[in-house]
Formats: C-alpha cells, structure tokens, sequence
C-alpha cells in the first residue's frame, strides 16, 4: 500500500511503498477512541504554555493517506499518551519531577549545563521507576507492557 504524510509547515509531500501494510492494520490503525473536541478539550485544560498547546493542536491534526483512508496519527499519539498518563498517575509524576529537577540543576551557572546533562538521566530514571513501582504496588499492571500494547498500532508502519 502506498502511505503519504504531508509536512505540516512547508507543504512538502512524503510517499511510501510498504508493501505488507494489511487492510485490517489500517482498520486498526484508524479506529479511534476518543473525539476531536475531547482531545482539544484535554490541550486546553492542560497547565501549559499558549505555545505547547499551539503545538499540541497542530499536531493533533498530522495525519497520513493509506491508500484511500486518512489516518489522524497525531491524534492517536496524544490518545496513547492521556490513557498512559491516566493509567500511570506516579509513573507520570516521577518521570516529570526528574524532569524538573534536571531543569532546576542546569540552570546552576557555570557548572549547571555539566551537571544536568550527567544527573539529568539518571534522576529521569529515578524518578520513573520510583514512580512505577509506586504504580506496581497500588496493582497496576506493567508499564512497559502498556506501552509496547499501545504503541503496537503503528508497528505495520515500520519498513
């Protein structure tokens, strides 16, 4: 099946021959779970900047052609990532508050940018896997194995 992505900014227009794509995986990776209007609702409640929403909406509407059905791709991700975030409430925190950690450590003048980038995975990891196992003990299930479920959609698309 040819596969056709269209560079949001500029234009330009992307082609693909992937000649194993199914019809059933295109059905799969098209189905969809929640509504335009709930995903932009989800944005505009989130404690961000007017940017990052700008960006998220824009992304929000990438799509691609499989032979004759679009695809709203951007939509999907963001799906993936608010019931990952829904289902792994202290995963999510750990792995933000590693993240502003790093932020507050690079911001240390002279030395911050070394110290961040050296205690900035480390404290990412932490941060997740503390978060996980709190996740664990509360009786949720892997994590990793929700990630790869909710990613698989999109592995038809891999050459």
């Amino acid at each position: 099946m040819i596969v056709k992505a269209t560079n949001i900014d500029t234009g330009e227009q992307y082609e693909m021959d992937i000649p194993d794509l199914k019809k059933a995986d295109v059905e799969k990776m098209g189905k969809e779970f929640a509504t335009d209007e709930q995903i932009l609702n989800h944005i505009e409640k989130l404690n961000i900047s007017a940017e990052i929403k700008a960006m998220l909406f824009k992304f929000a509407k990438f799509s691609i052609s499989v032979g004759n059905k679009a695809i709203k791709i951007g939509k999907k991700i963001i799906e993936i990532v608010m019931m990952l975030v829904s289902k792994y409430k202290m995963a999510t925190f750990g792995l933000i508050l590693g993240a502003f950690l790093t932020l507050l450590i690079g911001t240390i003048p002279l030395i911050g940018g070394i110290l961040a980038g050296f205690l900035g995975p480390l404290l990412l990891l932490f941060g997740l896997a503390k978060g996980v196992w709190e996740d664990l003990k509360k009786s949720n299930p892997d994590l990793s194995r929700s990630i790869s479920e909710a990613g698989s959609v999109f592995s038809p698309l891999k050459t």
